[in-house]
């Protein structure tokens, strides 16, 4: 597998010099730099040698496109055309669709009417990526961030309506765990692209002797066949300390799990 962190762009130096294989950065986050703090970033990322192959956080928190009036089709879309323009600039690859707050179906709205919105914001999102050769991944949020696609069951699910080839299936850790989903759903679903990981318990960097169970997500993932890449989406406050040992960490179990 090949490995990466979830961090700003100004630290693309540090995770390349950690050994590790890529860097996923903020649509929203990196949409928001001033246009000399983004060029100096994008410079900053071409000198470290490390590549923005994914993205996340696509959607500000003041957009819904699920609630039927906050957002229209017509507003997605203009949006999506600066944030993928944005990442195709960077060459990334993969983009995120998480944004918990956007998708959520709230109170006087009907789930199926949501659902339905959903799926268009989803395709649509996948036919726009599409022009730039980047690929989305629906990603199963904790329900205390959305009562909408909370499972990777239900994420399967979402991905087969929206039945665009450029739209797939992200698997969180964290989120299994908060969810108290069947991480071994994974090894029968198989189809994912991207996979985020961090504990279960305070959603910090996966490191040894932490209490989590990595080895039953290494162990799923193998039998699904997968052989992607894989972001630490944690907290810390040692990044280059934590983000050594858990990169280790996760290439001792890879090479235990796929032996």
């Amino acid at each position: 597998m090949r490995y990466g962190i979830c961090t700003g762009i100004e630290n693309a130096g540090l995770v390349k010099k950690l050994g590790y294989d890529y860097i996923e950065l903020s649509v929203t986050k990196t949409m928001g730099l001033s246009p000399e703090e983004y060029a100096a970033g994008k410079k900053a990322l071409e000198e470290s040698g490390l590549e923005a192959e994914c993205f996340n956080i696509l959607f500000p928190k003041t957009m819904n496109f699920v609630d039927g009036k906050t957002t229209s089709l017509d507003e997605l879309r203009d949006y999506l055309e600066k944030a993928l323009a944005m990442v195709a600039d960077l060459h990334g690859k993969v983009v995120v669709f998480g944004s918990g707050k956007c998708r959520t179906c709230p109170p006087g709205v009907k789930y199926l009417d949501a659902y339905k919105n959903l799926v268009k914001a989803c395709r649509l999102t996948g036919e726009i990526a599409g022009k730039y050769g980047i690929e989305v991944v629906i990603e199963p949020l904790s329900q205390k961030e959305t009562n909408m696609i909370c499972t990777v069951a239900e994420g399967a699910i979402l991905q087969q309506d929206v039945a665009n080839e450029n739209v797939g299936l992200l698997a969180d850790y964290f989120h299994i765990c908060a969810n108290h989903d069947d991480v071994h759903r994974i090894a029968v679903i198989k189809d994912f692209r991207h996979i985020h990981i961090a504990s279960g318990s305070g959603r910090r960097y996966p490191l040894p002797d932490d209490g989590e169970s990595y080895g039953e997500l290494f162990a799923a993932l193998h039998a699904a066949g997968y052989n992607g890449r894989m972001s630490i989406e944690g907290k810390t406050e040692n990044i280059e300390q934590d983000g050594a040992a858990a990169l280790a960490y996760l290439k001792q179990l890879e090479a235990q799990y796929n032996g």
